[in-house]
């Protein structure tokens, strides 16, 4: 019976009863009203009991979860509710009780109960000190104890110290009434492993939760079992192993030898189960462990070095007893070097070291072995208990390698290597006699070819050169040439002999000292015609003036050198004067040497000019008119230099001339002669009469005028076929014989007197043609001559250029709206007119020329009004210049300033291709931009606009009718600058050749015919016509009278073959382009007609033969036809007398060969090559039915393209054009697109509804369906094209992986549904469609596969304008696109930081990693991300060696990965020797400046040598052996007494004992006094206020091994 409480009355006279259940069964309630049952009573109340049995937790944090992040797990009651479940979640370290959120989730329905989501934090707990976990459990089993969790080491199988007293938490839930008592042992049983019990205390720490402790006293595995009524908790029984470290035995670690293994022995048989570690040093040696019985163990190490060795021994993670124990390590042996001794030695004599080593360990066994690793005798013997001496004779130069071994082991030192020298291999040659003041060198042959001190076959070692006369040491240098060979040279100062002391290592060299003999030249001169100009074959001299000096000279030489580099012979005599002469055959600058002891005298090298007056040459001077100018030349081009003088006299007066400079000793002549009476011309050259002068001129009686080349025969030379012409091409001009008999031959002469070959042609009618080839550039001298006379008084003048010698120079940046200009340079292409035209867009711009260097340099000045790229266009004599026309790239004024709209397509582009330009934004978002492109007929046109990396907006747009477009860019509600812009669109396939008449003309018979371009737009106009030759003709364009879209094109050929015109509009060719004509000469046979260019399979082409004038008669022509695979049946018909009528039927596609013979010749032109097309072959895509209606007709849609696509493979060589009419016979927009080398597309879009006709013709010839009729459907009044417009990234890229998407808007298209397709190579991608609303759909795709792929969209079944797209889909990360630079990828320095840069902007999105491993030990790598896709890596390595440097990027290697990392020791200038006697006091004149720099040890580095010293009074320098050498030897030779400052520095830091001062004086007084403290030179008042300087050198060790130099000194 439970109590209920007192009932409580509702508001609607009712009771609420309530009670409170404690056990769970079936209830019975009954109820009474006044003692009477109500209806329904009594009422059964089934109560569920609450069972922790029945409730079902799940969940990953229940084993683990993250400090500070929220966690969750499940709980659900199967048999009852969840509304009464208490849920505590307790801190185990710190007993905090955590914060517990419930959630019920409402969208979940399942057959069972209401799930509960327990939310909890974890806050970090305290590992139990000594607990080494091994396995966790599950905390929720599946036994009948389900309600009891336990913690602490209830929950893991652990290993327990025995000296630590464990304890257990049992955690029971309060579920309902449940409690827990432990009354007995019953309730929690340890056993130990020897199955006893253990006594444990269990208490009770309230909220039904108790604690258990139990002090084990054996090691080994013991079993906890705990029930609750009587019945084992899950995971009971639990296991605990129980160990002793303090029961661990360790023998004692003996000391060592280094390479010998050390061994000691660890007993751990009563410490318990558990894992022992042993580490050497850290971990850094090697150790191995052999099972030597039952838990006994022999560890052993073999030590590298000679030090305090650590052995650390830790068992379960404790340290062992005595832990760590120290081994002391020792060499076996050491190599004891005393001195300098071993490190150079000379051969055959005996070199010796010493040999520490442990006595108990034997005696060391020694072996050197020679340069060519032959064993040489070594002598051991003993010198003190463990002490041994080694004696050995080197006998060959080189590396001697020496090792010392104990045992077989190398000891500390070895090997070590020893060089033996040789000095007397050292070879001095060759020391001559030297001149004061000049540098004396030690040389063979003077010093034309100085033979160095060769030091190569003497070995490693020190030389040392010393040059004194009278006691006193001169400054001497020297340089070393490479391979132990040195130049030495010195400036003496004073005539006498002077000691040349050698030494090498301290040894005199064979010969030293030496004597050089030095003599003074500086009074010497040198005179005689041979020093300033001398004429071809005579005698040139020169004497050498008397000296003392000359009595001393044991050798004089003249060298003389012609222009072209040949010796002359001269000879040298001597008596009381030295003299040479010699006779020059070359005429030129010759050079004259004089040496005296093979030393140059004051002066030499000479000049020498040699002149030949023979080679001047006069012309052009003969009989004259009185008061007419008269004119000759005088060349004195190849006379050699001098001075020309000429003078023109009668024989009472002078008569003035005028000499104009035409070439360099080229000149014309101009005089006036006004009295009959005779002149004459006297002319010197070097004050010598020329050949011939005085020349004669006869004066006569002024008679009627005549023009230059008065005839003087009946022979005509028409002046007007004599033109200019381009070098290496072929000039000709014609002769008229006029009746006249005898031989006609002509002179070309070149501008430097060649002749150049000219040959005669007969052409009929009297008529004869002199053909040349010009091969250099100039004005030519032509003259005729009939039977060996000339036919003119003077020479005919054809000038010959070459314009691919113009250059262009100084071009300057082009702005826009500025002034620009630059320069052309023409000096190098003869005489010529420079013409310039210069367009932008189709648009001409002003351009002017100015003469800059007359003749010669030319300015080009233009004013561009577009920021687009100019086309310019040079000609010189009407030929194009070489590289032109070029673009000149022209850039907006505002610079980054301004926000404004670039690129070509705001003024220029071709119909049916897409055209764009950039709206530089200057970070302005794209949104507040706007762009709208109004057509010709004022409808809009769909433009697209897309964001740029760089911030920029591209805007392109298709249009396919030709007009001009206005352009509106606005940024906000203001035009940007510079706008509304207006573009011309041309279409170059509109332009039309007319009147092209016959494709085969005569000499001299005009070329002419027209292009219309009236529907092709504005564009640019290009015609270039080639002559047979391969030339460039110049040509002229006229504008047809009336008809301003129509050009006038006319030619006059005056040479037979063919000639080909290519006609270019807006840089595209236009249809029918090139157009080839064949120029015959007159009289002869050609041919004519269609047939020769083109023609139709199955249909008969035809074309005529005409015979000339002045053939033969034959019978007819013979032709044979030749197809591709097949010959053709000709028919010859003869129409009248000489002309026939020819006729083939082809039978296949290709090119066709036609040969026509006539008289068994080829006639001009032959053989000919139609071209035969079938356009019934052309194949509709599809068919025509997958086009038309059921009538037949071409279904179209009214401002709706419709594409067609056509395969031409078969149909055989042409091409396809297209022409629409609409219903007013007005021309509708088409287009034929190339889409491959044998598919083209159809573009058609009707303007207006009704009735179209679509022509198409295939090689000129309609196809079988043209014209066809089409029907276009859609209404009247229409402005314009229903729009679609396409908006977002994903309409041009994609990432791979990564959700792209773009919009479609069809709110103005009228109603209708999109489709999307996009399809690629690899793959196609799912496009999901989301309806926005207002007919505006958001389009989604993810891509899988990186490639190119094509966006289509259709709406309504159209496809929309623009479509299909190409999508460019890259991969999320390219590491092949990560560049890597910097040092840090190649050298370092251990303990410093390397540097490396590395760029992964172009390589997508992705995890950059590095990693670099040294030889032992791994460096440390940092990664500085700068933000903008480029990062910075700091490698600090911790070893020296080689070191593997790998990157990656995405989880790929980049390019060069992994990179070899060379890393070098780090630098100790402490380690750094110094000394010598340059860095000692010492007297000027005696004073010796070379000073040692001993590098070995101090590991990578720059030495660097800064000398500080009186001004301009020494110079530093620095030399080593070899690039391995790291003993340098540096000197500065001082030539003025001061105070001097010597630093050495190391990697930037002092050496010991830096920076050195020392003091020089004059006198060795003054150096006694200074030491005694009595004076310096800079209290000297004989030195006085002198400036200083600095002197400076250093060279770099390690690294890349590279050398750098700076300052006065040479390079190594």
């Amino acid at each position: 019976m439970l109590s209920v409480s007192s009932g409580r009355k509702s508001s609607r006279r009712g009771f609420t009863v309530s009670f409170v259940p404690i056990e769970p069964s079936d209830h019975v309630i009954s109820i009474n009203f006044n003692k009477e049952s109500v209806p329904g009573s009594p009422f059964l109340a089934r109560i569920q009991g609450d069972s922790p049995h029945q409730i079902l937790v799940s969940g990953p944090s229940l084993t683990a979860a993250g400090v500070g992040k929220t966690s969750y797990f499940t709980m659900s009651n199967v048999a009852g509710s969840v509304e009464d479940i208490e849920v505590n979640v307790e801190a185990e370290s710190s007993g905090k009780i955590l914060t517990v959120r419930l959630l019920t989730d409402s969208d979940i329905t399942n057959r069972l109960s209401s799930y509960l989501y327990i939310a909890l934090t974890l806050t970090l707990g305290v590992a139990v000190p000594g607990a080494d976990i091994l396995i966790p459990r599950a905390i929720w089993g599946q036994s009948t104890n389900q309600d009891i969790m336990m913690s602490g080491i209830v929950s893991y199988i652990l290993l327990l110290p025995t000296s630590w007293t464990p304890s257990m938490s049992v955690v029971c839930p309060r579920w309902g009434s449940l409690s827990l008592t432990l009354r007995h042992a019953a309730d929690l049983l340890i056993g130990g492993p020897n199955g006893q019990s253990v006594p444990a205390q269990v208490k009770d720490t309230a909220n039904q939760t108790f604690q258990t402790e139990f002090t084990p006293r054996l090691v080994g595995e013991h079993r906890i079992s705990v029930m609750y009524r009587k019945v084992a908790v899950s995971g009971s029984p639990f296991i605990c192993k129980v160990y002793d470290v303090r029961a661990i035995r360790v023998t004692n670690v003996a000391q060592g030898v280094v390479a010998k293994p050390i061994t000691f022995i660890v007993e751990t048989s009563q410490a318990g189960p558990g894992n022992l570690e042993v580490t050497v040093n850290g971990g850094r040696v090697p150790t191995s462990a052999q099972a030597q019985g039952p838990h006994t163990y022999a560890i052993s190490f073999t030590p590298r070095e000679s030090c305090t060795h650590t052995v650390d021994l830790r068992f379960n993670g404790e340290d062992v007893p005595g832990s760590p124990f120290s081994c002391q390590v020792a060499e076996a042996a050491r190599v004891v070097l005393s001195g300098d001794a071993l490190e150079k030695v000379s051969v055959n004599r005996a070199a010796m070291f010493s040999v520490e080593a442990d006595p108990t360990l034997g005696h060391p066994q020694v072996q050197v072995l020679s340069p060519s690793r032959n064993p040489l005798l070594v002598d051991v013997g003993v010198q003190a208990s463990g002490r041994y001496s080694v004696l050995f004779t080197p006998v060959d130069v080189g590396d001697h390698s020496v090792e010392v071994k104990l045992g077989d082991v190398h000891v500390e030192g070895s090997p070590f290597l020893v060089k033996a020298y040789d000095a007397s291999r050292v070879k001095v040659t060759d020391i001559n006699s030297g001149v004061v003041g000049k540098p004396v060198f030690f040389s063979s042959e003077y010093h034309s070819n100085p033979v160095p001190i060769n030091a190569s076959q003497a070995g490693a070692g020190n030389l040392e050169i010393i040059v004194s006369v009278a006691g006193r040491n001169v400054p001497n240098y020297v340089q070393s040439e490479g391979n132990a060979k040195f130049r030495v040279n010195f400036k003496p100062q004073e005539e006498a002999p002077h000691s040349l002391s050698v030494r090498f290592n301290g040894e005199p060299v064979p010969g030293s000292p030496f004597t050089c003999k030095v003599v003074d030249v500086s009074q010497v001169v040198v005179s005689g015609s041979a020093l300033k100009m001398s004429p071809v074959g005579h005698l040139a001299q020169l004497v050498i003036g008397t000296g003392g000096a000359l009595e001393l000279s044991t050798q004089c030489e003249v060298v003389v050198t012609s222009p072209s580099g040949l010796s002359v012979p001269a000879r040298v005599t001597r008596k009381d004067k030295i003299s040479a002469e010699f006779t020059p055959s070359e005429v030129g600058r010759h050079t004259v040497a004089v040496m005296l002891d093979g030393e140059p005298v004051k002066g030499s090298p000479f000049p020498c000019n040699i002149y030949d007056i023979s080679k001047v040459k006069v012309s052009g001077l003969g009989p004259t008119k009185a008061g007419k100018p008269a004119t000759f030349t005088v060349d004195a081009s190849e006379a050699g230099e001098g001075t020309l003088e000429l003078v023109v006299s009668t024989d009472q007066a002078t008569v003035k001339a005028e000499v104009v400079a035409c070439a360099r000793g080229l000149y014309d002549v101009t005089f006036v002669p006004h009295t009959l009476t005779p002149h004459y011309v006297n002319i010197t050259f070097n004050e010598e009469d020329v050949p011939g002068s005085p020349f004669l001129c006869e004066v006569m009686e002024l008679g009627p005028q005549r023009h230059r080349g008065a005839q003087l025969s009946p022979l005509n030379v028409l002046e007007n076929t004599i033109k200019d012409v381009v070098v290496g091409d072929v000039a000709h001009f014609d002769i008229d014989m006029c009746g006249s008999q005898g031989h006609v031959h002509v002179d070309v002469v070149a501008p430097d007197g060649t002749m150049v070959p000219c040959i005669i042609k007969k052409l009929g009618a009297g008529l004869c043609r002199a053909e040349y080839r010009p091969q250099t550039v100039g004005p030519h001298s032509i003259t005729v001559f009939l039977n060996q006379q000339p036919v003119t008084k003077q020479p005919y003048t054809c000038h010959v250029f070459d314009p691919k010698q113009v250059k262009v120079i100084d071009m300057e940046e082009t702005f826009c709206n500025r002034a620009a200009s630059f320069k052309v340079d023409t000096s190098n292409a003869g005489f010529g007119i420079l013409t310039a035209n210069i367009r932008a867009a189709g648009t001409e711009v002003k351009t002017s020329i100015r003469d800059v260097d007359p003749g010669y340099i030319y300015q080009v000045l233009y004013k561009p009004k577009l920021a687009v790229p100019h086309r310019v266009d040079l000609k010189y004599n009407n030929m194009h210049v070489a590289g032109c026309p070029f673009e000149v790239s022209v850039k907006n004024p505002a610079g980054s300033q301004e926000v404004t709209a670039t690129g070509l397509g705001l003024y220029q582009s071709r119909a049916g291709k897409v055209t764009t330009f950039v709206i530089e934004t200057q970070g302005h978002p794209a949104k507040e931009f706007d762009v709208l492109i109004t057509g010709p007929q004022g409808g809009a046109v769909p433009v697209k606009c897309y964001q740029q990396k760089d911030g920029n907006l591209l805007a392109d747009c298709k249009v396919v009718v030709t007009g001009t477009y206005k352009i509106d860019v606005t940024h906000g509600a203001r035009a940007v600058r510079g706008s509304p812009y207006y573009c011309q669109v041309f279409d170059s396939s509109k332009v039309r050749l007319d009147d092209v008449g016959p494709r085969s003309v005569t000499v001299n018979e005009n070329i002419a015919f027209k292009v219309v371009r009236r529907e092709a737009g504005f564009s640019e106009l290009d015609v270039t016509v080639t002559s047979p030759l391969g030339q460039d003709l110049p040509l002229e364009v006229k504008s047809c009278p009336g008809d301003k879209d129509t050009d006038l094109i006319e030619f006059c050929p005056s040479l037979a073959g063919s000639y080909r015109f290519s006609i270019t509009y807006g840089g595209e060719e236009v249809p029918g382009s090139p157009v080839t004509f064949t120029v015959e000469e007159a009289g002869l046979p050609k041919a004519t007609g269609d047939g020769l260019s083109c023609g139709q399979v199955g249909i008969p082409a035809v074309f005529k033969v005409v015979s000339g004038a002045n053939d033969p008669v034959i019978d007819e022509p013979l032709v044979h036809v030749d197809g591709p695979d097949s010959v053709c049946n000709v028919s010859v018909e003869r129409e009248n007398e000489g002309s026939y009528r020819i006729t083939y039927d082809p039978v296949e596609v290709g090119v066709y060969d036609v040969q026509i013979l006539w008289g068994g010749h080829q006639i001009s032109g032959s053989p000919f090559h139609p071209k035969i097309v079938d356009p019934a072959k052309v194949r509709v895509i599809g068919g025509w039915e997958s086009f038309t209606d059921a009538e037949g007709r071409l279904e179209l849609a009214v401002h709706t393209t419709k594409k067609i696509s056509l395969d031409t493979l078969e149909a055989g060589p042409g091409q396809l054009t297209a022409e629409c009419r609409g219903p007013t016979g007005s021309s509708v927009p088409v287009a034929v697109e190339p889409v491959s080398q044998s598919r083209v597309r159809l573009l058609v879009t009707p303007r207006v509804a009704g009735e179209h006709l679509l022509y198409l013709q295939y090689g000129g010839f309609p196809l079988p369906r043209s014209p066809l009729m089409g029907l276009a459907e859609g209404t009247q009044g229409a402005s314009g094209p229903v729009r679609v417009v396409l908006t977002g990234r994903g309409l041009a890229t994609a990432r791979c992986f990564q959700e792209a998407e773009f919009n479609i808007d069809g709110s103005q298209a009228g109603p209708g549904l999109p489709e999307v397709t996009l399809t690629g190579m690899k793959a196609d991608i799912n496009v999901q469609l989301h309806n926005v609303g207002n007919s505006v759909y958001r389009a989604t795709y993810t891509p899988n596969v990186a490639g190119s792929y094509l966006l289509n969209v259709m709406w309504s079944d159209r496809q929309v304008r623009g479509c299909p797209l190409k999508v460019a889909v890259t991969a999320v990360a390219d590491a092949t696109r990560v560049l890597c630079s910097g040092d840090g990828l190649r050298v370092g320095t251990v303990g410093k930081e390397i540097r490396s840069f590395i760029d992964t902007r172009r390589a997508g999105p992705g995890e950059l990693t590095a990693h670099c491993v040294g030889p032992h030990k791994v460096a440390y790598c940092e990664l500085y991300d700068h933000g903008d896709g480029t990062f910075t890596l700091n490698v600090k390595p911790q070893e020296s060696g080689r070191h593997a440097l790998t990157i990656k990027y995405g989880g790929e290697h980049v390019a060069g990965s992994p990179f070899t990392l060379r890393v070098s020791g780090a630098p100790d200038a402490s380690k750094v020797r110094v000394y010598g006697p340059g860095v000692e006091h010492g007297v000027l004149a005696s004073f010796q400046s070379r000073f040692i720099c001993d590098t070995r040890g101090a590991g990578a580095g720059q030495l660097t040598v800064r000398v500080r010293g009186p001004k301009g009074a020494f110079r530093v320098e620095m030399q080593r052996e070899s690039q391995k050498d790291r003993t340098i030897l540096c000197k500065f030779d001082p030539t003025e007494p001061g105070d001097y400052r010597v630093e050495v520095k190391w990697a930037g830091e002092h050496v010991p004992g830096s920076a050195f001062g020392v003091m020089i004086f004059d006198t060795q007084e003054e150096l006694n006094r200074f030491i005694q403290g009595n004076h310096s030179p800079g209290q000297s008042e004989v030195y006085g206020s002198v400036g200083y300087s600095t002197g400076y050198a250093h060279i770099n060790f390690g690294g890349t091994g590279a050398n750098s130099w700076r300052g006065s000194q040479p390079q190594l």
